[in-house]
């Protein structure tokens, strides 16, 4: 005996669910593409915020090695003014030997600009700029690093100066008088290899050539970019509510 089973009908779907599954699909995809987002925002504001600190903190150190520079400088130019002194009036006895062999310890030294560029470094070389969202302060770090790179360059120039000088007073001075280099002891009998005016007067020159590069091009480039980097700790600190405790302002301590 046959045994019928009873037929079901399909339910077909009426284009309105068909829509609605489609909404809700479309919706949920969307949702999670907005959410990503916010997400990937979120992320990219705090290590904005880190990188902002960090910079924060090292810009008030490079103020330091900006005040370190501008002593630095400000005592040789007061030693090659001193020896220039000593050969235009061109006196020579047991007194002004030892001042000038010990000026000429102090007058051609080096001293590099050595900036914090721990944070610096990560923002040019892993995309960190496009993470500054305020354009002003996105402006005012590339103007302290091209300006940087101007006094790092102009460092080199200092130092090639210096080195020619260098080499015009080892036809001068005799290293045997020195007693102690690091503290500028002098033989009380210490002699001048020459005395012969066109040498030490070439040699003078070569000396201003280093002061003026230092008095009147490295050391007003210096206040500017000290100027650039507080500029910048002021904007940093009012746009991400940075963490410290030091006033700016009184960081460089103009002399």
């Amino acid at each position: 005996m046959e045994v019928h089973h009873p037929h079901h009908p399909t339910h077909k779907k009426k284009w309105g669910e068909y829509f609605l599954e489609f909404f809700m699909l479309f919706f949920a995809v969307t949702l999670g593409f907005f959410a990503e987002n916010k997400r990937e925002e979120l992320a990219e504001g705090h290590r904005e915020h880190q990188y902002m600190q960090s910079l924060y903190e090292d810009l008030k150190k490079d103020t330091s090695m900006f005040n370190s520079l501008k002593s630095f400088d400000l005592n040789q130019v007061k030693k090659i003014d001193t020896a220039n002194t000593l050969i235009v009036n061109n006196v020579w006895n047991d007194s002004t030997i030892k001042l000038i062999y010990r000026v000429n310890l102090k007058t051609l030294g080096n001293v590099r600009l050595s900036l914090n560029e721990r944070t610096s470094s990560q923002l040019k070389n892993s995309g960190g700029m496009r993470l500054i969202e305020h354009q002003e302060i996105s402006n005012k770090i590339s103007e302290y690093w091209e300006l940087s790179d101007v006094i790092k360059n102009l460092g080199l120039t200092l130092e090639e100066l210096k080195l020619r000088a260098r080499e015009k007073s080892y036809s001068i001075f005799d290293q045997k008088y020195y007693i102690d280099v690091t503290n500028g002891i002098v033989e009380n009998k210490a002699k001048l290899m020459t005395y012969d005016k066109f040498v030490l007067t070439e040699y003078s020159n070569r000396l201003n050539h280093i002061k003026n590069s230092m008095k009147n091009v490295r050391m007003p480039l210096i206040e500017k970019l000290n100027q650039k980097a507080v500029e910048l700790l002021v904007g940093l600190k009012k746009e991400y509510d940075l963490n410290d405790k030091a006033e700016v302002n009184s960081i460089f301590d103009k002399k």
